[in-house]
């Protein structure tokens, strides 16, 4: 198996995303924009998680469903709608067989979760077996534009951690998104088994603020998956000597910063 399961993130997942109020909101409007999706439309959402861009649709009365690796996230969904809907929800991997049957859905989405997959043509295969002929696959990932002026500080405490993990001898500490598909390849891929294929910018949103000190803490906390394996000794002493740059060499440690990010879709129909 080679999907990241989130379980043991689930506690702290929802508040270290980042997201302002109206985001997901807005990202159905416009994925139902794109896809032309109307009343009758099935919806799957792959790696549905904690039901961050989900919970729209359900609370709408989309016909929708979710299909996640963690049990953990899963059991987030339900209690979040407070009776207001009833959620259709499957643990599954989903770079291996899904639980549906083909041509079972009309628009087949997946949100931040490419760039964790190794295994992504085994997750673009299953999404094509159960689309419906006419169905559409959304791909979203996000990225921040280039800004002037210094780095933001996710960026600053990321290049930090690097720096100590190769002077402690960790070359990597996780997965590098080098394994990972690029929009070209995932482009070159699709135009090769599609109708049509085509990537395009969703819709721009401001992240919620976040200092240095709230990065180095969640570091502090392995938070963040590529820290997951890092062995005890080598993860105490890296946060050891990050607190020490933190505390030496940031003088703006506690100043919250915000950044514009992009949410961009490829979008293909079969």
């Amino acid at each position: 198996m080679t999907t990241v399961n989130y379980d043991r993130a689930v506690s702290y997942y929802d508040e270290t995303r980042g997201f302002r109020a109206g985001v997901s909101e807005r990202y159905r409007e416009a994925a139902r924009a794109l896809t032309g999706a109307n009343e009758r439309t099935r919806f799957l959402e792959l790696a549905i998680g904690t039901g961050l861009f989900g919970l729209p649709f359900i609370a709408a009365g989309d016909r929708y469903t979710g299909v996640d690796i963690s049990r953990g996230m899963l059991g987030r969904i339900a209690p979040k709608l407070a009776g207001r809907a009833r959620p259709q929800l499957a643990q599954a991997d989903i770079t291996a067989a899904l639980p549906f049957a083909a041509a079972g859905f009309d628009v087949v989405q997946a949100i931040r979760v490419f760039h964790m997959l190794v295994d992504w043509r085994a997750c673009i295969d299953e999404a094509r077996r159960v689309l419906a002929p006419g169905g559409r696959l959304l791909i979203v990932e996000h990225h921040a534009p280039a800004e002037p002026g210094n780095p933001p500080p996710w960026a600053r405490v990321q290049a930090q951690w690097d720096a100590i993990l190769r002077g402690l001898g960790v070359e990597s500490a996780g997965p590098r998104n080098t394994l990972y598909p690029s929009e070209a390849m995932m482009l070159e891929r699709l135009s090769d088994i599609s109708v049509d294929t085509r990537a395009l910018d969703l819709l721009t949103y401001v992240e919620l603020p976040v200092s240095c000190r709230t990065m180095v803490e969640r570091r502090a906390g392995r938070m963040f998956r590529s820290d997951w394996a890092l062995p005890e000794a080598i993860h105490r002493e890296a946060t050891r000597l990050l607190y020490d740059w933190l505390e030496r060499d940031c003088e703006d440690a506690d100043a919250p910063v915000e950044r514009s990010m992009v949410l961009r879709a490829i979008a293909a129909r079969f």
